[in-house]
């Protein structure tokens, strides 16, 4: 049978994707993508764990044959002579993936595992329930499934979690001395070292400490900061988000960085998270400076570039760290 027979329609859109963004995308297109993935958690899940498997099998060299370009062809001529054989292969693993995430565990049973990313990757993790977890730069997750409970342990970073339901066997993500308890929901989870963050983008959450009376819910389209060390904790007061939010937010779940009149201080240190070459600002006079964009996340180099093309910025480069200041007129 054909990779095609057997890969659904939203593997196919995922994949359509994945060529045009190699290829390059618009604004347009970026903001049309953003918004596919927004639409439906089942979008985001498909479009990670193929570009996981396309990275990989991107990296193979091509198999040349009778009609084939010769290898004197430039590079972005060869290369898509033969993405859609890396397509069909990164399908045809996809396939294998998704059916095993779609395989429900049977009520009753125990499952642990422990998950983590280094500065700069990310990871999918498909658990045995049909939940997904998605983890993002420098983070550490654990999983404990009890008969009666299914509990993941945000230990470091942030991660995005597509909940199966299950109304018998509550999902509940502890950070810090937070829970988010829930029973089949799509939200989002950032560990700081001030705060718990939560964004919702379907159904509701509950938010409570450990053991403790719930502090209040958190809808789809809502978000809540939830400060640390504060006694007692304090109740949930959640702020409604726009679409651009949202997109901000989550943005890395594409591996990019969305900004929208956003202080350099704080994009300086969002490009910090995802690299081990760092951005400093060494002129103070910088970092309420408001720019916008997308970005690669592991991309810093574009970023800087545009500051020094356009915004009177100069770039002192070091083996470990670039250097931000104003020129000297």
């Amino acid at each position: 049978m054909s990779a095609d027979a057997e890969y659904d329609p939203t593997e196919q859109r995922a994949a359509d994707w994945l060529v045009r963004r190699d290829r390059g995308l618009s604004p347009a297109q970026e903001g049309e993508l953003t918004r596919w993935l927004a639409a439906d958690a089942r979008h985001a899940a498909a479009f990670n764990a193929l570009a996981e498997t396309w990275h990989l099998v991107a990296d193979l060299p091509p198999v040349l044959d009778s009609n084939t370009r010769s290898p004197s062809a430039s590079a972005s001529t060869r290369r898509t002579s033969w993405w859609p054989a890396v397509l069909a292969t990164a399908a045809a693993l996809a396939i294998v993936a998704f059916g095993v995430r779609d395989r429900f565990e049977p009520q009753g049973t125990s499952y642990a595992a422990a998950a983590s990313t280094e500065v700069g990757t990310w990871r999918n993790l498909s658990l045995p329930d049909g939940s997904v977890i998605q983890l993002n730069t420098d983070s550490v997750v654990d999983v404990n499934f009890e008969p009666t409970l299914r509990r993941v342990r945000l230990v470091k970073g942030e991660a995005h979690f597509s909940v199966a339901k299950d109304p018998s066997r509550p999902f509940v993500v502890s950070a810090a001395a937070i829970d988010v308890r829930v029973v089949g929901t799509v939200f989002n989870v950032r560990l700081r070292p001030e705060s718990v963050d939560v964004l919702v983008t379907e159904g509701k959450v509950r938010v409570a400490p450990p053991g403790n009376p719930d502090l209040g819910s958190v809808s789809a389209g809502q978000r809540v900061s939830i400060a640390l060390g504060s006694e007692p904790a304090p109740e949930v007061a959640p702020v409604s988000v726009d679409a651009v939010e949202i997109r901000q937010t989550l943005a890395w779940t594409t591996r990019r960085l969305d900004f929208d009149g956003t202080t350099l201080q704080d994009i300086v240190a969002e490009f910090n998270r995802y690299n081990r070459h760092k951005l400093i600002l060494a002129d103070p006079r910088l970092k309420d400076r408001r720019f916008g964009g997308s970005f690669p996340a592991s991309d810093h180099g574009t970023f800087v570039r545009m500051l020094e093309d356009n915004f009177g910025v100069e770039a002192e480069s070091r083996p470990d760290e670039t250097r931000l200041r104003l020129k000297q007129r």
